[in-house]
């Protein structure tokens, strides 16, 4: 029988030789017999299947061999592998090189001094400004500069900014010739001297946004002084402020930090504010403002400003004035606060000014207050000295004479300091209304109407037979007037002399204090020298 085997491989020939003809045909290894199989399988393939078509011919049906899939491919030879894989590396090294090379020229160009002349060119025109960068550094996401210096002509409401460490996040496009563009750019530091322009600007150029020459959503310093004038009363210290272009309502500056000084006063550390500047006009939305804290303070409350500044000259503006709980030695101001302290519990009022000029017309704040005390004066002490058991060597109101709140109001003009309406009392003891002014050579004057409990005078022989007892039974109180004088260093009255003491008679009761033009008397105290105490002289401005 034919099995198409091969031919069955020889064992060794000494082996062979002693197998006999039926052992030797046996001897066939596993190799052998699988190509033998495959063999047959291929020629059963190439010989094919005979069929029969439709039209009767006859055909034989060959089976189509397909490869393998897991037939290796054609490996190529590793020499021409090679060149080609030294020919991407160069490829790929000439264009990190190239882009190296145009990355440092782009960042010579940008740092050279033509660029940064440039760039203080297209500062000047937009802004009309003596421009001046000192230490540009320019990266491919950053910008960095010593400091940089805008200065103005008369021309100008901004007189002069500086601004120190300069640094801002700068987009990369900005190398391929678009202006300087970013997130932010800003100063560590700054000053600022803001006023108003006399006479007509040199430069026509509008405050348009678009052809600003740069492009930051934000511009901010942390640390700003900003005066008006040199004389000006009002200021600020180290704010942190933040500047930019909000489409159709103009400019915005938000600020926040540092202090907001008033001639007068104890700087306000700023808790926020925002402002808008369009059309000419200065929109103070709101500045909020924080007392000075001191040691076991524990009111949080604020005082708010807000209102419309027209930026011309001679114009009138008022801002607003709100607060709720506060101290009121702050709200009164350093000289004020000298004589009078306390917590107010609500405070409205107006502030007055004149574009232009370098001093306020009006400060008026109407306030209330839950309890305040009076020092300094003269009558505090003489109280305490005549009526020692009562316990008036210090004294804290805590009530309006009509049961109702203490209230008051401060106005300042230029010509000094005062509080107007003051009406206080301690239930059953005392009470106390009037006006105190002090003038800008620390001068003082005003007058109060006192009421002492009459019990407090019959009960001593010196005032059994005063005229201030007579009449007062209805009442329960004895009236006193008498005027307040002096300086601030040496503030004086003459409660002594309207009780009798001093005098050996009663002064009779004159008109109350409400009837008396403080500020009328001011004026005569301040043109008249000889009315002043000997050797008094001007105080040091802005105390």
């Amino acid at each position: 029988m034919n099995t198409n085997l091969p031919p069955r491989s020889l064992p060794p020939e000494r082996e062979r030789e002693s197998l006999s003809p039926e052992e030797k045909k046996e001897q066939y290894n596993l190799d052998e017999i699988m190509k033998a199989l495959r063999d047959k399988e291929r020629e059963k393939e190439e010989r094919g299947e005979v069929v029969t078509r439709a039209d009767g011919t006859i055909a034989r049906k060959v089976k189509r061999r397909h490869r393998r899939s897991e037939q290796p491919q054609k490996v190529e030879a590793p020499q021409k592998e090679r060149k080609r894989l030294l020919f991407k590396v160069v490829i790929a090294a000439t264009l990190m090189l190239a882009l190296c090379l145009s990355g440092l020229f782009l960042i010579l160009m940008q740092n050279s001094k033509g660029h940064r002349e440039k760039l203080e060119q297209q500062a000047s025109g937009w802004t009309g400004a003596k421009v001046e960068f000192k230490g540009l550094k320019r990266m491919p996401f950053s910008c960095t500069m010593q400091e940089a210096i805008f200065e103005w002509d008369q021309s100008s409401m901004v007189k002069s900014l500086k601004l120190r460490k300069v640094s801002g996040d700068v987009q990369f496009r900005n190398y391929l010739g678009l202006r300087p563009s970013g997130v932010q750019i800003g100063g560590m530091t700054g000053e600022m001297v803001v006023g108003l322009p006399f006479g007509k600007s040199e430069s026509d150029q509008s405050l348009a946004e678009a052809d600003f020459p740069f492009d930051f959503d934000q511009y901010f310093c942390e640390s700003l002084d900003v005066s008006f004038g040199q004389t000006a009363p009002i200021g600020f210290a180290g704010a942190g402020v933040s500047f930019g272009y909000i489409g159709e309502e103009g400019y915005q500056m938000t600020l926040d930090q540092g202090s907001f000084q008033l001639n007068g006063w104890n700087d306000f550390p700023i808790a926020n504010g925002l402002m808008r500047i369009k059309e000419g006009v200065l929109t103070v939305k709101a500045l909020s403002l924080e007392h000075p804290t001191a040691e076991g303070t524990i009111l949080a409350s604020v005082l708010d400003l807000s209102g419309k500044v027209p930026l011309k000259r001679g114009e009138k503006a008022i801002l607003e004035i709100k607060t709720e709980e506060f101290p009121l030695e702050v709200l009164l101001g350093k000289r004020l606060a000298l004589f009078f302290s306390g917590t107010t519990i609500a405070s409205t009022g107006k502030v007055f000014f004149t574009v232009g000029n370098d001093y306020i017309d009006e400060i008026k704040v109407d306030f209330t207050a839950t309890k305040a005390k009076m020092a300094r004066l003269p009558f505090l002490a003489n109280l305490h000295t005549l009526f020692p058991e009562h316990n008036l060597d210090l004294l804290e109101f805590s009530e309006g004479i009509s049961k109702a709140p203490i209230m008051g109001t401060l106005r300042l003009r230029p010509e000094g300091v005062a509080i107007e309406g003051l009406e206080m009392a301690l239930k059953g003891k005392v009470k106390i209304r009037g006006s105190m002014v002090i003038g800008k050579s620390g001068a003082i004057g005003g007058g109060f109407d006192l009421w002492i409990n009459r019990f407090f005078l019959s009960s001593q022989p010196r005032f059994k037979n005063s005229p201030l007892i007579v009449g007062a039974e209805a009442t329960g109180f004895v009236k006193v007037n008498f005027k307040v004088k002096g300086t601030i260093e040496e503030p004086d009255d003459t409660f002594l002399e309207a009780i009798g003491i001093d005098s050996g008679s009663v002064r009779p009761v004159e008109d109350g204090p409400g009837e008396i033009d403080i500020w009328d008397k001011l004026q005569k105290l301040e043109e008249e020298p000889n009315l002043l105490p000997e050797g008094f002289g001007p105080i040091e401005e802005g105390r």
